[in-house]
């Protein structure tokens, strides 16, 4: 399927490791230019290493503390000024920690929150001038399906995730006005390094779970498909949402999680 992503100008954050490095890669296949960014300068560079070697579309990264407004700018101009435009966001950077709720102080709420929830706002807000200028531009918003499935052991990130879920469909609103089109994904659990880090911990996602199990065990029983997500899957989304196939598709958070979440909305 032609996605029509050849020579598109896209910024992934968060695109060092997991989901970001695979949509990132995936883009770059496809014939896009793509700017990376993420806190880690060097885990950044090997990222832009191994997409260099794909031979299509074209790399750059910029390390960026997205709490920081001069770095977000800084990544928007860069973006801009490399390689003209900026036609797609991939909003994919930050994660909230897992811990239990009475041992959790105001700082770790705030620490979280200013980098998931305020750094997907903050970034949307940077790059839709630049879209509106040529009245056209995609936002994906990669969330996490925890919006959707409260847990005592992962308040922190699940309740931002539900509030990027609120946001995502009001700044589709916002962005309508502009031509840019606005969408989210909810990815359940996904074989990254963040998810192993988070089981060796103990992150409860299984019903009465709060201790760390066999891997192989745990990572069978998260999902009824008996395996977890792999980040090329999630990419392969972001990528067909990105892509004009699916420009009809506007406001929209789309779940993908092996059958986890099992509401009607979602």
């Amino acid at each position: 399927m032609e996605l029509g992503l050849k020579d598109k100008a896209v910024i992934v954050t968060g695109g060092s490791k997991g989901i970001g490095k695979a949509a990132a890669l995936g883009m770059l296949a496809e014939g896009a230019s793509v700017l990376i960014c993420a806190r880690n300068a060097a885990t950044l560079e090997e990222a832009a290493a191994e997409a260099r070697k794909i031979g299509r579309g074209r790399i750059a990264a910029v390390a960026a503390d997205l709490t920081r407004r001069e770095d977000i700018e800084a990544v928007v101009k860069r973006c801009v000024s490399e390689f003209g435009r900026i036609d797609i966001l991939v909003n994919n950077a930050g994660s909230a920690r897992n811990g239990d709720f009475l041992k959790l102080d105001d700082q770790a709420w705030i620490d979280d929150w200013t980098l998931k929830f305020f750094g997907y706002v903050r970034m949307a807000r940077a790059v839709i001038p630049e879209m509106a200028k040529r009245r056209s531009g995609v936002i994906i918003n990669v969330i996490g399906a925890a919006a959707l499935n409260p847990s005592g052991g992962y308040m922190i990130g699940g309740a931002a995730n539900a509030a990027l879920n609120h946001f995502t469909k009001a700044l589709a609103d916002e962005g309508a006005k502009h031509g840019v089109r606005v969408a989210g994904i909810n990815p359940g659990p996904i074989l990254t390094d963040r998810l192993m880090q988070m089981l060796s911990r103990g992150a409860g996602f299984l019903p009465g779970s709060s201790k760390p199990g066999d891997p192989k065990d745990v990572l069978a029983k998260m999902t009824p498909l008996g395996r977890v997500g792999k980040p090329e899957e999630v990419a392969d989304l972001i990528m067909f949402v990105a892509s004009e196939r699916a420009g009809f598709i506007h406001g929209a958070n789309i779940t993908i999680d092996g059958g986890v979440t099992r509401g009607l909305m979602g």
